[in-house]
C-alpha cells in the first residue's frame, strides 16, 4: 500500500510520468481522475481522500476544501490561483502553492506577438489574401511601432520580460502602474511609475500583467476605454475578467480604441456566437500564451516538487496562503 495518494484532477498533458518519478521516493501513488474535473462534485469525488491535489482550472472552492479528508497541499499548475479559495484552505491548514516563474518568456513572447499582429493587422491581411484579395494599395490605420508610448499595468516577471523585449522597438516612453513594486525598481529599468488615469490616457499600447482579485476585477471598464486614445491597442494575456468584456465590445465597435489582442476571456471557451469573433480589429487566441514544450516540463516538475516538499514535512517554496 502506498504512503500517500496524490490526485491530478485536470488532465490534458501528454504524460504524467514526471510527477510519478518525482514522487516515487516517498511512496506516493499518483492517481489521475477518470475525467477532467470542471465542477465541484467531480473534484470531491476524485480527491476526497487525497493527501495532495494537483490542479489546473478545476474549482477548489470552500465546499470542495471542506470535503477534503486529509489533504495537505493543493498545488496549482500555473501562476494564478483565483480558482482556489485561499482563505478556506488557510483555515483548514492546507497549503496552496503555485508555479510563479515557469512561463514568463512564453507569455511575454505571446504578448509581443499579439501586439505586433494588432499593429500590423496580420490576421486581417492573412484573411483577405485567402479570400483572393491582393491588396498593395491600402488605407487602413497602420502606424509604426517606433516612438510610441506603451503602458504596462502590473510589473511582475512577465511584464518585465515583455518590457525587455519591447525595448527593441524603441518606445518613446514606458509607463508602469503597479502599487506593489517599488518606484526605484521601475525607474531603474527605464520606465516611468505613474497612476492609472495617466497611463490609460497617454499610452498608445496598453498591456495587462496583473492577477485577478476583487480589487482588479473589471479594472478596465467603460471609463477606462473612454480615457484611451482612438488609435490605442489593448493587450490582455493575464486574466479575462480584468476587462469588462461588454465595455470592450462597445469600445471596439464605436471606435473608442483601435484594436485589442486577447488570449484570455471572462468565460472560456468563447461561445460560438461571441461578438469578438466577428470583429476584424481583434486578434484572439485560446489561452495558450503560457505554452511551450519547455514550459510544460518546467510546470509539471515544479508543481510536483511542491507536493514532494509538503508530504516530506516541509513548507512549499511558492506558498500563496501563508498562516
Amino acid at each position: 500500500m502506498s504512503d500517500f495518494k496524490v490526485v491530478i484532477v485536470n488532465l490534458g498533458y501528454e504524460s504524467f510520468e514526471l510527477e510519478k518519478e518525482i514522487l516515487s521516493p516517498i511512496g506516493a501513488e499518483v492517481v489521475l481522475s477518470d475525467r477532467d474535473c470542471l465542477v465541484e462534485n467531480d473534484v470531491i469525488e476524485a480527491a476526497r481522500d487525497a493527501d495532495a491535489v494537483l490542479v489546473r482550472e478545476a474549482p477548489i472552492s470552500a465546499r470542495v476544501i471542506e470535503a477534503f479528508q486529509r489533504c495537505k497541499i493543493v498545488a496549482r499548475y500555473g501562476v494564478g490561483v483565483d480558482n482556489v479559495d485561499l482563505e478556506a484552505a488557510r483555515k483548514k491548514r492546507i497549503y496552496v502553492s503555485n508555479v510563479p516563474d515557469y512561463c514568463a518568456e512564453e507569455v511575454s513572447d505571446h504578448t509581443v506577438a499579439l501586439l505586433l499582429a494588432c499593429i500590423r493587422t496580420i490576421v486581417l491581411r492573412d484573411k483577405r489574401v485567402r479570400q483572393g484579395k491582393w491588396e498593395t494599395d491600402i488605407r487602413d490605420d497602420i502606424y509604426r511601432t517606433t516612438g510610441r508610448c506603451i503602458g504596462l499595468v502590473g510589473y511582475g516577471k512577465i511584464a518585465r520580460a515583455f518590457h525587455r523585449k519591447w525595448n527593441g522597438f524603441l518606445p518613446s516612453k514606458v509607463l508602469v502602474h503597479d502599487p506593489y513594486v517599488p518606484r526605484d525598481l521601475i525607474e531603474g529599468r527605464g520606465a516611468v511609475h505613474t497612476d492609472l488615469d495617466t497611463l490609460f490616457s497617454s499610452s498608445d499600447f496598453i498591456s495587462l500583467h496583473l492577477p485577478l482579485t476583487a480589487e482588479t476585477h473589471h479594472l478596465v471598464d467603460k471609463k477606462r476605454f473612454q480615457q484611451m486614445k482612438p488609435t490605442a491597442i489593448l493587450i490582455n494575456t493575464a486574466r479575462g475578467a480584468l476587462v469588462d468584456e461588454n465595455a470592450l465590445i462597445e469600445a471596439l465597435g464605436n471606435g473608442w480604441i483601435m484594436g485589442a489582442g486577447l488570449d484570455v476571456f471572462e468565460q472560456e471557451p468563447l461561445s460560438e456566437d461571441h461578438p469578438l469573433k466577428q470583429m476584424d480589429n481583434v486578434v484572439i487566441t485560446s489561452h495558450v500564451g503560457w505554452y511551450s514544450k519547455d514550459s510544460v516540463k518546467e510546470l509539471q516538475t515544479k508543481a510536483a516538487q511542491e507536493v514532494l516538499r509538503v508530504l516530506s514535512g516541509n513548507r512549499p517554496t511558492a506558498w500563496v496562503n501563508p498562516w
